[in-house]
């Protein structure tokens, strides 16, 4: 075969020593001792699924001076993830099937990792033209954007969302509830944006969607009582590291570092959602990477919403693991099965037929480094579990702590 690693293998929520055998990009074979044309001893180093985010906003096309396709996937790619999925929030915004030609013409050949993209959507989409050109759909429930259909309109579209085989990724927050006051600080936008206003659309949408059926996916969840209205519902649901680490009291250089949408939630919030995350989530965490300018974020009611995260979102996690607070096999299901299984990936297990996308963790801690192009992150100060080497279908990404891919090197995936 072509390539083996070896080391401790995560696998079946175990860590086994063991090798694992590639071929073509692939995994063929896992067995104690294994013999190929390049071997990887990684001693007692653990070999870990590389993670996926399946949710993140590369700036490519029209802002391309916080991230383009290139920066923003070398840094998921530092960052120990080797897949990610590209909202459709450009300019122009990738909300017809013309608009997604043009993007996939743009970034493909920049990418380093593999990636899919979101088609945006509005009342009036062809859905089914956007479907051949993007793996999965997001809609804004908030009307903050133009990817905003009207209540009216809901069960058409999402009818037509369901035809397609796509999922529908949602940013839930009612329009109504939210007020468009000016808010000078993070208490004040989260007054303006309160969990109720979260909770209520969820309910809508799932109302709405109970005779339908549409495969469906809430992005970054900001309370546990949004988790709690959704158990059972059939919908997969995201969080996001800053939603579990960082609160309306948390400080940083400049307040607006920590401006989101939903917004940081106040103290015993941010502890409830950590909670019920620690204790029976079964979603994802996804980073919502958006990265701005840092003079962008010095005047706090100025200030677009959306921090970086995609670079440290899988260290921040493994450093939790580090510390007790959580396990590896929940890190493994929230990072890389569960995004792989509600999105139809071949990544997120060492298993035969599954891509060869793997990680090396040492456990050393390091402080959080701002790969993003837009060169800041919201956690600078705090300590990480960064990987010392990443695969890609088996080829070698970053090796000791640098990177080694290239552009192009990543494949889009349908």
């Amino acid at each position: 075969m072509d390539i083996v690693i070896e080391g401790n293998l995560f696998i079946d929520g175990e860590i086994k020593k063991g090798c694992v055998g590639i071929d073509e990009g692939r995994i063929v074979s896992i067995k104690k001792i294994l013999e190929g044309e390049s071997h990887f001893d990684f001693g007692e180093k653990l070999i870990f699924p590389a993670g996926l985010d399946v949710h993140v906003h590369f700036r490519e096309p029209g802002q391309t001076e916080k991230e383009d396709f290139f920066t923003g996937t070398r840094a998921a790619a530092m960052g120990g993830i080797t897949f990610v999925m590209d909202m459709p929030n450009n300019k122009p915004p990738a909300m017809d099937s013309d608009a997604l030609e043009r993007k996939i013409k743009t970034v493909k050949n920049k990418a380093c990792i593999d990636f899919a993209l979101y088609g945006g959507i509005g009342e009036d989409s062809d859905i089914p033209a956007m479907a051949q050109k993007c793996k999965a759909f997001k809609m804004y429930l908030s009307g903050d954007n133009e990817m905003f259909v009207p209540i009216g309109k809901m069960e058409y579209v999402l009818q037509k969302v369901k035809e397609s085989g796509r999922i529908l990724a949602v940013h839930a927050e009612s329009p109504d509830c939210i007020k468009r006051n000016e808010a000078r600080n993070l208490s004040e936008h989260e007054r303006n944006r309160p969990v109720r206003c979260e909770i209520e659309e969820i309910k809508k949408i799932m109302e709405i969607n109970r005779g339908v059926g549409t495969k469906i996916h809430i992005c970054h969840v900001s309370s546990s009582r949004s988790i709690d209205v959704l158990k059972g519902s059939g919908a997969s649901m995201g969080v996001t590291p800053h939603h579990i680490f960082f609160s309306t009291s948390s400080k940083f250089r400049y307040e607006a570092m920590g401006k989101v949408n939903p917004p940081l939630r106040h103290e015993e919030e941010r502890m409830k959602l950590f909670g019920a995350v620690r204790h029976g989530f079964d979603g994802v965490i996804e980073s919502d990477h958006a990265p701005h300018l840092l003079e962008e974020k010095e005047d706090f009611p100025a200030a677009p919403s959306g921090m970086p995260g995609v670079d440290s979102s899988l260290p921040l996690m493994m450093e939790e693991v580090k510390r007790g607070h959580i396990d590896l096999s929940m890190v493994h299901r929230w990072m890389c099965r569960n995004p792989a299984r509600t999105f139809g990936i071949n990544k997120g297990e060492i298993e035969k037929g599954r891509d060869a996308d793997l990680i090396v963790i040492d456990f050393k801690e390091r402080k959080i480094e701002p790969y993003s192009k837009c060169g800041w992150s919201s956690y600078e100060g705090w300590s990480g579990i960064y990987p010392t080497h990443v695969f890609l279908r088996g080829e070698m990404i970053v090796e000791n702590g640098e990177f080694t891919g290239s552009k192009g090197m990543g494949d889009m995936i349908l």
